[in-house]
């Protein structure tokens, strides 16, 4: 579980560190002040995805 606020600042340093590419191994759901946000967000970079996004990226990696 990771907040909204916390998932900005992740996204933040990625962007300085010059936005490198990212496999987003490392999902979360994201929370917003303790309520559950449908968006699901990296936790190396900071992108935000759908359920249905992640549904499918883990199947990608299943195959």
């Amino acid at each position: 579980m990771v907040q909204m606020n916390e998932v900005a600042k992740i996204r933040q340093r990625w962007i300085d560190a010059g936005s490198p590419a990212c496999d987003h191994l490392e999902l979360d759901q994201e929370f917003y002040l303790g309520a559950r946000d449908d968006d699901w967000a990296c936790l190396s970079c900071g992108e935000e995805f759908s359920r249905q996004e992640v549904r499918a990226m883990r199947e990608a990696r299943d195959d």
